[in-house]
């Protein structure tokens, strides 16, 4: 399964918040906690969330319809 990134954020309750709205419209969503790793250091330490391939222009419309995006 193809996944892709669709949000991130150093904040674990939008992250939170994020996977709750894609799950009320039953899309499964994934992450990437990159704050509590080697990537921290390296990257920023963000939480990064995908979806897969085939839901990603559904998923980005219903987090911007939610102001998810807006940060």
């Amino acid at each position: 399964m193809e996944t892709t990134l669709v949000y991130f954020s150093i904040s674990d309750l939008k992250i939170v918040t994020a996977r709750h709205i894609l799950a009320e419209a039953g899309l499964e969503s994934f992450i990437i906690d990159k704050k509590d790793s080697v990537y921290a250091g390296i990257l920023g330490g963000k939480i990064e969330m995908y979806v897969r391939k085939d839901q990603e222009v559904e998923a980005l419309k219903i987090l911007e319809e939610n102001g998810i995006l807006d940060d």
